[in-house]
């Protein structure tokens, strides 16, 4: 995207794109930074963060080290990926089988 006066600006704009074209994705909290975007998916699981990354590509891998919440031991997973040159991470919450978990 070109240099824009206002530093969000292109990320916000990227953002509308993004929904604007891909109406059928999950909702997402999203947050626009600098030159980047994050979204939080509350509900969907993995399958969201799946269509997700069908739209924009990239991988997604996990992040940090396991952790309790809510009285059940969970994982963030992370999607790293790029739309209209803006870097986005969207990020969900799954929890994770006692005898997998991983001691951050």
């Amino acid at each position: 995207m070109k240099q824009n006066p206002i530093p969000q600006l292109g990320a916000a704009t990227a953002l509308v794109q993004l929904l604007s074209e891909n109406p059928g994705l999950p909702m997402a909290s999203w947050s626009v930074g600098e030159f980047a975007l994050h979204g939080h998916l509350h509900e969907g699981g993995f399958g969201a963060l799946g269509r997700y990354a069908g739209v924009l590509g990239g991988s997604i891998r996990p992040l940090g080290g396991d952790y309790a919440s809510g009285g059940r031991v969970v994982r963030t997973h992370r999607l790293v990926a790029m739309w209209r040159d803006i870097p986005v991470h969207v990020d969900v919450v799954l929890p994770v089988a006692a005898e997998t978990a991983v001691a951050a």
